[in-house]
């Protein structure tokens, strides 16, 4: 790989491969949560799940990627062996969805929310270590490999909402267990270790160093609040709109319009990255969420809806990419997918999970009056990523 890099046609043919292998991972990922997180509550709630305790599934993964999370990141780092670790949590999730047709539906239950909550969170926080490698080693565009998750999640909304419509919910098992197996084939594309470069393996005193960097804690904290606002959101839209009369057609060209905005930020992300920074781009996509979920907490009309849903792109899609664009400056290459656990768990683990766990019954005393509750997480974003700005500029 250093040989490669000293020979310019060499290395631009390398750069090319990882590229377009980092990008088909990232689509055959995201078929998996592009069925999961719009359905999957649906099709607890057909198995006779109350709504409090469809939430308390569904914020599992949140609660365990705390602690799975960081631990699959430093295996993969310590060991150098990303892929094979990434393809064990993807065997681990076909497991979990192929259990409630192999076992009685208790003992499926248990398996499914276990691995699920342990394995699957993990996947694509991992695999983000390969993206960010390219990124550093040769300046690829992150957000035109990243886009492609999200234009295969667009995919797999329109499709659930299609199959979901034709023939009921029993079919959402089927179509994650499709997607999870296209995943685990896909992982062969893979490089062995990351970035095909050098096996530099971290130690374990180096994860005390990550997390006394201030501003990487600062990034966690900003990011945290940003994307938990999405709670209620990711979990419980599908069954508000459904509940609201929106058909299930209609409810995938609404989660499609989301995802199709996100997938335009990703990819034409690098001169906004350039002129405003990692630290503006959260800035950005704080505000827009503040916004998104005041407006939603008055019951948009359908119109209003769509137009609403595309700011989704700022939201989610900036927010990341200014937490991505910081992580690649401020983070070592052999500590990527550490830093990347790190993140997904504080990102997506407890606090995003006590969230989740609360609009259970939020959302059956509330209505779609629980994204004010949403709104106020996203001001405490805001003005948390207003501090992370102001720390880098005094740094």
């Amino acid at each position: 790989m250093d040989g490669a890099a000293d020979d310019p046609a060499r290395a631009a043919l390398t750069s090319a491969g990882l590229a377009a292998r980092v990008s088909v991972f990232y689509g055959a990922s995201f078929l998996i949560s592009g069925i999961y997180g719009p359905y999957f509550g649906v099709w607890l709630q057909s198995e006779g799940l109350s709504l409090t305790l469809v939430g308390v599934v569904l914020s599992l993964p949140m609660f365990a990627r705390m602690v799975a999370g960081p631990m699959f990141a430093y295996w993969a780092d310590s060991s150098a062996r990303h892929r094979l670790v990434v393809q064990a949590l993807v065997v681990a999730t076909l497991i979990g969805f192929l259990a409630p047709r192999v076992l009685d539906l208790t003992t499926g239950f248990i398996v499914i929310a276990t691995l699920n909550a342990i394995a699957m969170p993990s996947i694509i926080p991992i695999g983000e270590s390969f993206a960010i490698a390219g990124v550093q080693r040769f300046g690829l565009d992150y957000g035109r490999m990243r886009m492609w998750g999200s234009i295969m999640f667009v995919v797999a909304n329109l499709i659930g909402g299609a199959v979901l419509a034709e023939f009921g919910a029993a079919s959402i098992l089927t179509m994650m267990t499709f997607a999870a197996l296209l995943t685990l084939a896909v992982t062969l594309l893979l490089p062995g270790n990351l970035a095909g470069g050098e096996r530099a393996r971290m130690q374990f005193s180096e994860i005390g160093g990550l997390l006394q960097k201030p501003r990487f804690v600062q990034l966690l904290v900003a990011c945290a609040a940003v994307q938990s606002s999405h709670g209620f959101f990711n979990t419980f839209a599908t069954l508000a709109w459904r509940d609201q009369g929106i058909s299930a057609g209609v409810i995938g060209l609404l989660w499609a319009t989301a995802v199709i905005s996100e997938v335009v930020v990703f990819a034409f992300a690098r001169r906004p990255l350039i002129r405003l920074g990692g630290s503006g781009m959260i800035i950005l996509g704080a505000s827009a969420a503040l916004l998104r979920w005041i407006a939603y907490g008055f019951g948009l009309p359908l119109p209003l809806l769509f137009a609403f849903q595309a700011l989704h792109g700022l939201t989610y899609g900036a927010t990341h990419l200014g937490a991505i664009h910081e992580m690649a400056q401020q983070i070592p290459m052999k500590l990527s997918a550490t830093a990347q656990g790190i993140y997904a768990a504080t990102t997506g683990g407890i606090i995003t999970g006590t969230i989740v766990l609360a609009c259970g019954p939020l959302y059956a005393h509330f209505g779609s009056d629980a994204y004010w509750a949403m709104a106020v997480i996203a001001a405490l974003g805001l003005a948390q990523a207003i501090r992370f700005r102001r720390m880098g500029r005094r740094s």
